[in-house]
């Protein structure tokens, strides 16, 4: 929980791109966010790869948590999804890890989920698709800025601009639902779900991961969405 003096003082967030897109999102202008502001955004869409993307949302409807029909996304929640992750003792029971080389000298974690755990039977009802396609509507999406870019540069062997920083994800502590929504770049660790106490139901897509810390925090999820290309 933060501080009264952070609270006063504001949250001070390392990507300018997330903080200008909180605060307009927030309808913030002359002053700091506060750990009471981001109390409200309950649900964050992520996506780096292909471009640089993010979606907040204040409400969740109840289906939701039932259907993760997702107006934006592919099939991937239907073949790719697993419920109820408290069931197991560790991640291990249902994750399976694998490497993957990006350049001669960098490899990189992945992971996703074995082939013999049971996966999520998708409510194909048209009242569910009626309510997501509202919810798509209720998020709002930001792209990204020249202004954004300035003084960062592209790296080389990553391709990570550092344009977004995962623990600046963790200050918004009341997200119940994160969607990393193809991410290659950028995110390389989900030790900042550790800091994400309301979190039930999250999408790990296309993560290219340095570690595996935060793992632990996959357990106890109400819906867990892995998948790769």
């Amino acid at each position: 929980m933060m501080s009264l003096k952070e609270d006063m003082s504001g949250i001070k967030f390392q990507s300018r791109w997330f903080e200008r897109c909180l605060k307009d999102f927030l309808g913030i202008r002359e002053r700091s966010i506060t750990s009471e502001d981001v109390r409200e955004i309950k649900y964050l869409f992520v996506s780096t790869t292909h471009s640089y993307e993010l979606g907040f949302a204040k409400s969740l409807p109840p289906e939701l948590f039932l259907t993760c029909a997702f107006q934006d996304a592919g099939d991937e929640w239907e073949t790719e999804c697993i419920e109820d992750t408290g069931k197991y003792r560790t991640a291990d029971e249902f994750l399976k890890f694998g490497t993957l080389n990006l350049k001669i000298d960098h490899q990189v974690r992945t992971i996703r989920l074995k082939e013999e755990i049971e996966r999520l039977e998708a409510d194909p009802s048209m009242e569910s698709y009626r309510v997501m396609k509202d919810f798509k509507k209720s998020v709002k999406k930001y792209g990204t800025q020249d202004c954004d870019f300035d003084g960062l540069e592209e790296d080389e062997v990553t391709c990570d601009y550092g344009i977004l920083v995962p623990e600046d994800i963790s200050r918004l502590t009341s997200l119940e639902v994160l969607r990393l929504m193809s991410c290659q770049t950028e995110i390389h660790s989900l030790r900042f779900l550790e800091d994400l106490p309301e979190l039930r139901i999250l999408e790990i897509g296309e993560v290219f991961l340095n570690d595996l810390e935060g793992l632990e925090k996959l357990i106890g999820l109400e819906k867990l969405c892995i998948w790769s290309n």
